[in-house]
């Protein structure tokens, strides 16, 4: 049985990380639901209450290295958690789009002599004890598989608070470098080769992406995602060690699968039930004032290139959950809405299915992984168009991270907005998909309003 503490603690997830950090914590991890997005708030439809607890922890006790970290973990049972912590992470990890390249079919493209990425294989971490933080409440609960994991998690926030430091320590100053890993100009080249492809038939659509090299001069990853998140909040929000000296900071806004367990299902039951997907295609910058962004907003609403772009995509993300949901239940909840970030305005849709009796959990992933929302239509043709165009391998980009929690359900959000560090050295990938009418000169464009969150953090503005 889980153990179940109410805490005295500041409702403040980014300042646990931070003592935490301070006192050696290993393996840090902060799933960070900051301010979510306005109009049209990509968590609403879907009725999960997405967005209200942000979940810090460190010290893992297991590793996996599956796409069903479960598969690893003969503790887990569903049917003994407390209703409290049902949400609360009990694996937290990374799916990089590297680990599902399998897909692809080597006669299709040539041999990839690229260098190797940063990312490349499934990590999954369990944790022993989490502290969650509950943003509509302003409380904060820890949870632990025993009284002992939950008081070493805790000891060093209550002796920080007993040392009389209120106040979390001071951040360090971040100085971020941000240059383009090459000519912006080829992009444009490649978005032609694309353009190409389609009119000849050979696919429909594809996602291309280009790299931007990033160096942290001075500041941590911590310090660093919290300039990001200033800069572009995001309700999946994450800031995770997920090697000695690896670490992603990413405020992705878009949600790649939330799958529910099964009702009623067994102990050993490793199926799930009720599945979601959000994916999202059409973007404009933020406009200078209120007139401005209404103009922006039902300009991309009317598109028709991001229409079709959009329909498309929902087609592909369809075809995936058709594979492995009951017949007949993929649904769309509601028609495509335009959703308003800090930084940008994006165009959504939603999607529900119930998955099939008898399909494992990694079936379901295997399926979806990775998404169609990033790749393109048909998903593997574009794959092997990405890796024969992409001057390098995408490592966590367009793949995915998130948590499973005590509770089965499993919340993923796309690779995306992602800063991903190895020691001081990094990178972050911006993209955006290709279709028969694209503007290969609109399409660096759109690249570069992507990464504007990225621009602010080196900058030093927060996006205000």
């Amino acid at each position: 049985m889980l153990v179940v503490r109410q805490l005295r603690l500041p409702p403040d997830p980014c300042a646990l990380a931070r003592w935490l950090t301070e006192a050696g914590a290993r393996h840090l991890t902060l799933l960070h639901a900051a301010e979510g997005p306005g109009r049209g708030d990509v968590t609403a439809p879907l009725g999960a209450g997405l967005g209200r607890w942000s979940f810090v922890a460190a010290g893992p006790d297991r590793w996996s290295e599956r796409l069903d970290p479960l598969a690893d973990d003969e503790d887990f049972a569903v049917d003994e958690v407390p209703e409290v912590a049902r949400g609360f992470p009990r694996w937290i990890g990374v799916l990089p789009y590297e680990a599902r390249r399998v897909l692809e079919r080597p006669a299709w493209r040539p041999v990839d002599t690229r260098p190797p990425a940063l990312m490349e294989r499934v990590c999954w971490r369990r944790y022993p004890a989490v502290i969650g933080v509950d943003h509509l409440e302003g409380r904060v609960l820890g949870v632990g598989r025993s009284r002992e994991a939950l008081e070493a998690l805790v000891a060093p926030l209550r002796h920080a608070l007993r040392e009389g430091h209120r106040e979390p320590p001071s951040a360090p100053a971040v100085q971020l470098e941000v240059a383009d890993d090459e000519a912006p100009e080829l992009h444009v080249a490649r978005v032609r080769e694309a353009l190409e492809l389609i009119r000849r038939g050979d696919l429909y659509q594809v996602n291309l992406a280009r790299r931007l090299r990033l160096t942290l001069r001075a500041g941590d990853p911590l310090s660093l995602y919290e300039r990001l998140s200033r800069a572009a909040p995001s309700p999946f929000g994450a800031l995770l060690e997920v090697d000695d000296a690896l670490w992603v900071a990413s405020t992705s806004p878009e949600l790649f699968l939330l799958a529910e367990p099964a009702a009623g299902a067994p102990r050993d039951h490793d199926g799930f039930g009720l599945l979601y997907t959000a994916p999202i295609k059409g973007t404009r910058p933020r406009g200078g004032d209120a007139l401005e962004d209404e103009a922006l907003v039902a300009a991309l609403d009317a598109d028709p290139k991001e229409r079709a772009e959009l329909s498309m995509i929902v087609d592909v993300e369809r075809n995936d959950l058709g594979r492995v949901a009951a017949f007949g239940s993929v649904r769309p909840l509601g028609e495509p809405q335009v959703v308003t970030h800090r930084t940008l305005h994006h165009r959504v849709a939603w999607l529900r299915a119930r998955a099939r009796d008898g399909v494992r959990r990694e079936e379901v992933l295997e399926a979806m992984l990775p998404s169609g929302s990033v790749t393109g239509a048909p998903k593997v043709r574009a794959m092997e168009v990405i890796a024969s165009l992409e001057s390098r391998r995408r490592g966590l980009y367009t793949g995915a991270y998130g948590c499973v929690a005590h509770g089965g359900r499993w919340t993923l959000a796309m690779g995306i907005r992602a800063a991903v560090l190895r020691g001081q050295e990094g990178e972050y990938f911006t993209g955006g998909g290709i279709v028969a009418d694209s503007d290969p000169a609109r399409e660096l464009e759109e690249t570069r309003w992507k990464a504007l969150q990225l621009q602010r953090a080196a900058e030093g503005d927060a996006g205000h």
